[in-house]
């Protein structure tokens, strides 16, 4: 076998799995809203108005988790609902608070399947902790949601705003997100700068590693230099 038919027998194991594993790769983070919401704590409850705004989405999320292997489907949207209502006094906080909220909000929204509402929650989230931790967090989610509701646009500008994040530990994943929407919008030149960035900036990992096969099988099909 030729090396060229070997590189395409490969691309199109790619993309197989790529599309085999579609939903794992544009999964959003929800279950990361409890570490990131110790995180929020790090950067500093000023006051005993925060604490206690804290305190009680802390006993909303505990209501909303607390021995939920066994619910029933009516049960657990019975649940959803009730969180929904809870941390509505919240979301129009500022500072960690509303962060919180949003939060919290976003992810049950997603998990109801009502991405409109969950990409409004993460990108106020986003907005209210511009300079937290969980601000690209957010914005990758809203990518997920954007994708979700077939916004490919908006969600290249949240995950290439993610990956831009110093520090953010999905910014590899993110970065081979924003490719891959780039190549199903034709843009293969800047689908392969954007897979570049992954490969230079993020060396042994595994969706550094994609970038690499996804610049290769575009070499392959003559698609860029």
């Amino acid at each position: 076998m030729t090396t060229k038919k070997i590189n395409e027998s490969t691309s199109k194991k790619l993309e197989d799995f790529i599309f085999k594993n579609r939903k794992t790769i544009l999964c959003v983070v929800c279950v990361v809203v409890v570490a990131a919401a110790a995180l929020c704590v790090v950067v500093g409850v000023r006051d005993s108005q925060n604490k206690k705004g804290l305190a009680a989405i802390d006993q909303i999320e505990f209501a909303y988790t607390a021995k939920a292997e066994n619910l029933s489907e009516t049960d657990i949207a019975a649940r959803q609902n009730k969180v929904l209502e809870d941390v509505a006094a919240y979301v129009t906080k500022g500072g960690i608070v509303g962060v919180r909220a949003n939060m919290l909000a976003a992810d049950v929204y997603f998990a109801k399947k009502d991405y409109p509402s969950a990409l409004e929650s993460y990108l106020a989230a986003a907005k209210l902790g511009n300079k937290m931790y969980t601000a690209p967090l957010c914005n990758y989610n809203a990518a997920v949601c954007s994708e979700e509701l077939g916004k490919k646009d908006e969600a290249l500008k949240y995950y290439l705003g993610a990956a831009g994040t110093k520090d953010f530990y999905l910014a590899s994943h993110a970065l081979f997100n924003a490719g891959r929407i780039q190549e199903s919008l034709g843009n293969d030149k800047d689908a392969a700068e954007t897979y570049k960035k992954a490969v230079d900036g993020y060396s042994n990992d595994e969706w550094a590693n994609l970038c690499q096969s996804r610049i290769i099988d575009l070499q392959v099909k003559g698609k860029i230099d």
